[in-house]
């Protein structure tokens, strides 16, 4: 496949795009939370499956708040001491420092050491955090922490703990994380995080396929049935539509049976080896048995042998996994591009 330079499709995970395409929903959602006096949440859970575009609606998101001058975002990791990050990011904002640094050092942290003038001497990163909270409150800043990627690990847990803490004090920090259906679960099962349980989760919706296709007349230059039959192609799905368009640009445009190959090769690397890796033996055979077209609640009932109260467990699972659509009455359809082309390939190939 022939590189091209300025393609204007991005296929680099978690990198926000040049021709992003807003999802208006929940970008609307979120921004009149926070935007709130009295907010309804001040914290958000991005989820979807890989590829939906959970870290561009979070870049997004934050990248309207990098611009307002009473508001400070921080990109923070989950495997880290999260806490610890939060104080050196604040810090290290150079506007801040000044807010900060008013007597001589006597808390070491992160390689620099200060203490806030007319205050005892900080001892830990958590009273640290929040004697810098409490000055930014009284300078009217707010602070958005975001977290790509979450995962069930301590030290999430611990600032999650630290958070519900914070927030009962009233404290100008809010929160948006993202993360796979089945890591945000992980975290749910801890029973002192009841919090993090009753915060809003968005459920990254698909792109409008006439977005799509209107990206694809702009920007590939192709006509409107053509652009209309592409759209389609993508089933709205994120990295799809990305991963689509660039190869169409560096392919001159052409929808060959060599670049769909290809298309469907690197969603099976990127995107469908590690779902399949992630589900179940069962969760597998209803997937394949709506691969084959048996989309009727009945026929996988019968199939894969299951009462109906066990296919709503699974089917609640795999909807909100982002892997198949219940919303048509008595049927289920997949929801990722080609997905039932992989599928299928990987029963015939168990079956030799």
């Amino acid at each position: 496949m022939e590189s091209k330079a300025n393609n204007p499709f991005n296929i680099t995970f978690g990198e926000l795009p040049k021709n992003f395409i807003p999802k208006g929903t929940e970008v609307t959602q979120i921004t009149n939370a926070f935007n709130s006096e009295y907010p309804e949440s001040k914290v958000f859970v991005i989820t979807g499956p890989r590829g939906s575009g959970k870290t561009v609606l979070l870049a997004h998101i934050k990248s309207l708040y990098d611009e307002k001058d009473n508001w400070l975002t921080v990109d923070l990791n989950p495997y880290g001491n999260i806490v610890e990050q939060l104080c050196a990011k604040i810090y290290d904002k150079g506007k801040l420092k000044r807010l900060f640094v008013k007597t001589e050092f006597n808390f070491s942290f992160k390689g620099f050491g200060f203490s806030i003038s007319g205050e005892r001497p900080i001892s830990n990163a958590d009273t640290l955090l929040e004697r810098m909270l409490s000055y930014l409150k009284k300078k009217q800043i707010k602070v958005l922490v975001c977290i790509d990627d979450v995962v069930s690990n301590d030290n999430l847990k611990y600032f999650i703990h630290s958070y519900q803490y914070l927030i009962s004090e009233h404290y100008d920090l809010f929160m948006l994380m993202s993360g796979l259906y089945d890591n945000i679960v992980e975290i749910e099962k801890d029973k002192g995080l009841t919090f993090f349980v009753r915060a809003p989760k968005i459920y990254v919706e698909k792109l409008s396929l006439i977005a799509i296709a209107n990206s694809y007349m702009n920007l590939l230059g192709v006509d409107r049935e053509t652009a209309i039959k592409l759209s389609k192609l993508t089933m709205g799905y994120a990295y799809g539509y990305q991963l689509l368009g660039n190869l169409l640009y560096r392919n001159d445009v052409k929808l060959t049976n060599e670049l769909i190959a290809y298309f469907d090769s690197t969603l099976d690397i990127n995107v469908f080896a590690l779902i399949w890796k992630s589900l179940t033996d069962k969760e597998k055979q209803i997937l394949t048995i709506i691969a084959e077209d048996n989309i009727e609640n009945s026929k996988i009932l019968k199939e894969a042998n299951l009462t109906n109260g066990a296919l709503q467990v699974y089917k609640t699972r795999l909807a909100k996994a982002g892997l198949i659509d219940t919303e048509s009455r008595g049927k289920i359809k997949l929801t990722l591009p080609r997905f039932k082309e992989y599928i299928l390939f990987k029963r015939d190939f168990a079956e030799d």
